[in-house]
């Protein structure tokens, strides 16, 4: 089954368009050679649009022309082009119905080689962070790929990633940070950089936190401190109540039976530790103290 062009035969096609083309361009050359010496002014534009119109005419027929002799030159192409789409059109149909079982069978063919793989994944014992589609290999899909082959790129990349463990466990540290990366990248350079990153990161929040630690306490000194300073410069009143208590303090238990009762109303500031420890020292000391009214 061949093609065969019966009419025109080889060397019939129009190899040539003859025409006066030589004749022509001598001619129009020398006419155009007037108008680059022209310079029209605002008196004789009109006689320049008068020429324009002429140069416009006379490109619009030669132009008119062409098109006529590309078509009559075109048409038993633009034929036979029609008549070959027809025949390929025909030819196009079986086509894609093969194609469309080809397709079907190729893909069985890769969906019962995925179940071997996986077997065989399953049988080689990795480690317990490696999946099948960490490691996968789109090739291995293809024909010209061997289980046997699948088999020792397997176990090649199971004792690669054995070794990159171990630098990792050998790591001084942030191990634990790279091998968390790792797990899910089985990149062993970028598990070390990006364990390092986080590393850093951990030490930078740490040290945060101890110097917001470190500034939590001595802003509490600080207000001890300013407390302490407001109860030693609170009112006379209280100095004087202040006074008698360390007084009385220092005098003998049988001279405090002697000494007269006194009684003295004050007002104390400070801590919530210092209220208490004054109250425990005059329930120690004997001292009767209640309410204002």
């Amino acid at each position: 089954m061949e093609l065969k062009i019966i009419s025109p035969q080889e060397g019939g096609f129009v190899k040539e368009i003859r025409w006066n083309n030589e004749e022509l361009k001598a001619e129009i050359s020398e006419k155009m050679q007037e108008y680059k010496s022209l310079a029209f002014t605002a008196e004789t534009i009109q006689d320049a649009k008068k020429d324009r119109a002429k140069l416009n005419k006379l490109r619009t027929a030669f132009e008119d022309e062409r098109k006529k002799v590309k078509k009559q030159c075109m048409e038993p192409y633009e034929k036979f082009e029609r008549q070959v789409k027809e025949l390929t059109a025909l030819i196009d149909e079986p086509i894609r119905l093969i194609d469309s079982q080809i397709k079907e069978v190729e893909e069985n063919r890769k969906v019962q080689k995925r179940k071997e793989i996986e077997d065989l994944f399953s049988g080689i014992g990795f480690q317990t962070f490696v999946t099948l589609e960490k490691i996968w290999d789109e090739k291995w899909l293809n024909v010209s790929v061997p289980m046997s082959r699948i088999e020792e790129q397997m176990k090649t990349r199971m004792y690669q990633i054995g070794n990159d463990v171990m630098t990792i466990k050998n790591l001084p540290e942030f191990s634990f940070e790279s091998m968390e990366v790792y797990k899910k990248s089985l990149d062993l350079p970028m598990a070390i950089q990006e364990g390092q990153r986080l590393s850093e990161i951990q030490k930078r929040k740490a040290a945060y936190e101890e110097e917001q630690r470190r500034k939590a306490a001595e802003e509490a000194e600080r207000k001890k401190q300013e407390e302490a300073a407001k109860l030693q410069q609170a009112p006379s009143s209280e100095n004087s109540a202040h006074a008698v208590e360390k007084k009385q303090d220092m005098k003998k238990p049988e001279e405090m039976a002697e000494s007269k009762i006194m009684k003295l109303d004050f007002r104390v500031w400070g801590t919530e530790e210092q209220i208490m420890g004054l109250r425990q020292y005059l329930i120690d000391n004997n001292i009767k103290f209640g309410k204002v009214e």
